[in-house]
């Protein structure tokens, strides 16, 4: 299951990183979505925690799906995991796990716009993945023998920073919407944490 986390990470990076894929941005939150959700799942068979959904009116039954017992998706393994809602690394999490709910299947054509408004909320979500992965599962686990450090623009002229303001006010209204409440009712100390 460690592996198979790390190959969705590996894979999400990598479609991060291809700016020629119009939906590379949607493939990053997808598959990150994915790596933590086994990287969690990991931990928590490591640790003899039953993450499978049992029947409430049976609670000796398993409930199911195509006949697999359910097991907890990741918003669920988040709150587990980390139980205080304030919790940076929790708070990322839920961003993207909002996120993806609306990035999913809907406002294509805006995904260079979205990349660029939240560019450090993902490069937060990677950093606290890699840390997760290497505290649990020890330094043999991390990405670093997989990835490459991007070869980018390190800053932009002035004329770059203007077209970056530009792609982010071509973001529809309700996307801008979400992501200004979302940020807004976390507070500063969540906010200005780099683990968010």
């Amino acid at each position: 299951m460690v592996e198979a986390s790390r190959d969705e990470a590996s894979l999400a990076v990598r479609l991060y990183n291809d700016a020629t894929d119009i939906r590379s941005f949607e493939g990053f939150v997808v598959h990150m979505h994915l790596a933590w959700l086994y990287l969690l799942h990991s931990e928590f068979t490591r640790d003899n925690i039953d993450y499978r959904y049992w029947q409430r009116d049976n609670p000796r039954r398993l409930e199911r799906i195509d006949g697999e017992p359910k097991q907890w998706e990741l918003a669920r393994s988040v709150r587990e995991r980390w139980p205080d809602p304030r919790n940076p690394v929790r708070a990322n999490l839920d961003f993207f796990i909002g996120l993806r709910n609306k990035v999913e299947h809907r406002f294509a054509r805006d995904h260079a716009a979205l990349a660029a408004a939240v560019s450090g909320q993902a490069q937060a979500m990677l950093l606290n993945y890699e840390k997760e992965l290497t505290d649990q599962f020890g330094i043999a686990s991390s990405l670093a023998t997989r990835l490459r450090f991007p070869v980018f623009i390190g800053s932009f002229t002035g004329e770059g920073e203007k077209a970056l303001l530009q792609l982010r006010k071509r973001l529809p209204a309700s996307l801008r919407k979400f992501l200004a409440e979302y940020h807004t009712k976390l507070g500063s100390a969540v906010t200005d944490d780099p683990r968010y």
